[in-house]
């Protein structure tokens, strides 16, 4: 039986008799502990009887020569004052943690984010705030270079980065990533032209949009195909240059669709021109405040993995 009850977690039925065992040791007796307690004699009895039965142990001795401890119930007791000292311990580091988690923790995005991973980012920071209510949440969006700075410099917790590229002291724990299409508008040239006639040719003859930076493989082999004469990184200035009829540009489905639903824009040849857009949650690998980004991590990881799920 004794077997049995180790073998599994304790229950709060548990810690109540042991709380009682504790108490009646302390106190010296069972008579001793009826005030401590606030219960009978005979409950505190029975109670210990509950848990000599769960342990399959003999605990104490009690009768007209008073109340003594077995060598087993020596050895529960013992245990007891540990296990005591552990939850202690627990909380104190609690309280610690919950101390240190003030003042503000700065998380950065370099680029434009979509209604979608608006959202994630916002139940994220909904969990953060209700595990650490002191600490001041800065969001902001930065260029890519700028906040690998304020990681390696410690003037940042958290970075939403694109993964083409690995800066030695940083860490990388991947998002999420979502299809990048080559688009243009309905006043382009190439509006109405069917996918079948687009070739290579023709895509170079026309002004596109670089991304202004380094881009991850697969992006880097498509814009071979095309003729970059414009520039820009953030996806809202992107758009607004391929919109202008001027220019074909890549743009994520996710921040493309709806003006593709209205008719403003069209993906040109989507299953060739087309690549991954990989953002990653990047932190210092030895940050000097551990348990923000730590805390951080955890529920962007927890919110991510939620929307995985569904």
């Amino acid at each position: 039986m004794a077997s049995n009850w180790l073998n599994r977690e304790l229950t709060d039925s548990d810690l109540k008799l042991l709380h009682v065992f504790r108490t009646v040791v302390d106190c010296g007796g069972f008579s001793a502990a009826e005030s401590e307690l606030g219960i009978s004699r005979s409950t505190i009895s029975i109670h210990m009887g509950s848990l000599e039965t769960r342990l399959g142990l003999k605990l104490c001795h009690r009768g007209r020569q008073g109340f003594s401890l077995t060598k087993e119930g020596q050895t529960v007791f013992s245990a007891l004052l540990k296990l005591s000292e552990a939850h202690q311990e627990f909380r104190q580091q609690l309280a610690q943690i919950n101390q240190r988690l003030s003042g503000e923790l700065i998380i950065l995005a370099a680029d434009q984010l979509d209604s979608m991973r608006q959202q994630h980012i916002a139940q994220a920071i909904s969990s953060i705030k209700q595990q650490a209510p002191e600490l001041q949440i800065h969001l902001d969006l930065l260029p890519l270079q700028q906040i690998e700075v304020a990681l390696l410099k410690n003037q940042a917790h958290i970075g939403l980065l694109p993964g083409y590229r690995r800066i030695e002291g940083l860490s990388y724990q991947e998002a999420f990533s979502t299809p990048i299409y080559l688009c243009c508008a309905e006043s382009h040239p190439l509006f109405e032209q069917a996918d079948d006639r687009l070739t290579a040719d023709i895509l170079q003859q026309h002004e596109a949009v670089h991304p202004g930076v380094n881009i991850n493989p697969e992006g880097r082999e498509l814009l071979r195909d095309l003729s970059a004469s414009a520039r820009a990184y953030q996806f809202d200035t992107r758009l607004s240059l391929i919109l202008s009829g001027a220019y074909i540009g890549f743009l994520p489905d996710a921040i493309a669709q709806p003006y593709k639903l209205r008719g403003q824009l069209r993906y040109l040849k989507p299953k060739t021109y087309q690549y991954p857009f990989r953002q990653y949650f990047v932190s210092r690998s030895q940050p000097r405040e551990e348990d923000k980004v730590a805390l951080a991590l955890s529920a962007f990881k927890q919110i991510h993995a939620g929307a995985e799920s569904c």
